[in-house]
């Protein structure tokens, strides 16, 4: 999952806390956040 640096990740529940997570780590270090999507749902038309 990574290239030629370290990497770190977590993997949250709850998207509140990933945000709250995100926005301390980003004072600190390049930081990403990402969000998963379930395509298993069904789409109401």
């Amino acid at each position: 999952m990574t290239g030629s640096g370290s990497c770190v990740y977590g993997i949250f529940e709850d998207k509140r806390i990933a945000k709250l997570a995100y926005n301390q780590l980003k004072k600190k270090y390049q930081t990403y956040l990402c969000t998963s999507y379930n395509s298993s749902k069904e789409l109401k038309i």
